[in-house]
C-alpha cells in the first residue's frame, strides 16, 4: 500500500513539473505571439486614461492616429537640375535635385546614391526641370524675407514670371497636427503637410511687396499706376483665381 502511494506521490510530481515547465515555455514564448508583439507596438503610441470609471488605474492605447501624410518637398521626386553659383557661373552639369519647402534647403543627389545639402552662400539661384511635364521651375535667392511668420534669413522664390517686375513664389510648407481628441475635434487622424506659399512683387527699384491672389491686393501693391491696372482688369475680366491673372498683370504693368 506504501508502494502504491508512493508511486503515485512520484507521477504527481512529475506531472505536475511537466505542466509547470510547459507554463513556463509560454509565457517564454509569449514575445513570439503576434498579440504580444501588436501591444509591444501600441505600447509606444499615446495613452490616454480611460474615462468613465474615475480611478484613472485603467488606461487605454488611442490606436486612431494615422502617422504623417504628403511630403516636404516641392517635388518629392529627385529631377534634373542645373545650379548658378555666386561668381556668375551657370554650372553646364547636370545634378539630381530636391529642394525642402518647410527647411528651405536644397538637396543634391551623389553618384554614390546619397545627398547633401547645397549651402546657399555657394549659389544664388536653380533651376529644377520636369522633363515629363516639360517645365521649368527656376528659383533665386532672397535673403531676409519678410514673410507671414517673421522674416526668413535665406529661402529661395521661384520665378512665375520677370522682365521690368517680377512675379515671385515663396514655396512654403507647413505641418498641420492630428486632431481627432476631444470632443469638439476635427476627427483628423494624421500629421500632414500642408500648402503655405505666398506671392511676392519685385518692382522696378528691386522692392518686395507681399500680395494676395486677391484684386485689392495686387492693386495697393501697384498703386502707382492703380486707375490704368483696375481698368485692364475690369477691361480683361481677370477674377483672380489663380496667380497666372496677377502674372497678365504685371505683363500689362511693365508696358505703362
Amino acid at each position: 500500500m506504501k508502494k502504491a502511494l508512493l508511486l503515485i506521490t512520484l507521477i504527481s510530481n512529475i506531472t505536475f513539473g511537466q505542466e509547470k515547465k510547459e507554463e513556463q515555455k509560454k509565457v517564454t514564448d509569449l514575445k513570439d505571439d503576434p498579440s504580444v508583439q501588436a501591444a509591444m507596438i501600441y505600447n509606444s503610441l499615446q495613452r490616454n486614461e480611460e474615462i468613465g470609471g474615475g480611478t484613472g488605474a485603467v488606461r487605454t492605447y488611442d490606436l486612431r492616429y494615422e502617422g504623417m501624410q504628403g511630403t516636404p518637398y516641392f517635388i518629392d521626386e529627385w529631377l534634373s537640375g542645373k545650379l548658378v553659383f555666386t561668381n556668375g557661373d551657370a554650372g553646364k552639369k547636370s545634378h539630381l535635385l530636391k529642394y525642402n519647402t518647410q527647411t528651405k534647403e536644397l538637396l543634391m543627389k551623389r553618384p554614390q546614391g546619397d545627398s547633401i545639402i547645397v549651402f546657399p552662400n555657394q549659389i544664388t539661384a536653380f533651376t529644377i526641370i520636369d522633363a515629363s511635364k516639360n517645365v521649368s521651375y527656376p528659383f533665386i535667392k532672397v535673403e531676409n524675407l519678410k514673410a507671414d511668420g517673421g522674416t526668413v534669413p535665406v529661402c529661395f522664390l521661384m520665378v512665375l514670371y520677370k522682365n521690368k517686375s517680377s512675379l515671385l513664389k515663396y514655396v512654403s510648407k507647413n505641418v498641420l497636427k492630428a486632431n481627432y481628441q476631444g470632443g469638439y475635434s476635427a476627427d483628423r487622424r494624421y500629421d500632414s503637410y500642408v500648402d503655405n506659399s505666398q506671392y511676392f512683387i519685385r518692382k522696378f527699384d528691386n522692392s518686395l511687396v507681399k500680395v494676395k491672389v486677391k484684386k485689392s491686393s495686387v492693386l495697393d501693391a501697384l498703386e502707382d499706376k492703380k486707375a490704368e491696372i483696375e481698368a485692364y482688369i475690369k477691361k480683361e475680366n481677370l477674377s483672380f483665381k489663380n496667380d497666372f491673372d496677377i502674372a497678365k498683370v504685371l505683363v500689362y504693368y511693365d508696358s505703362l
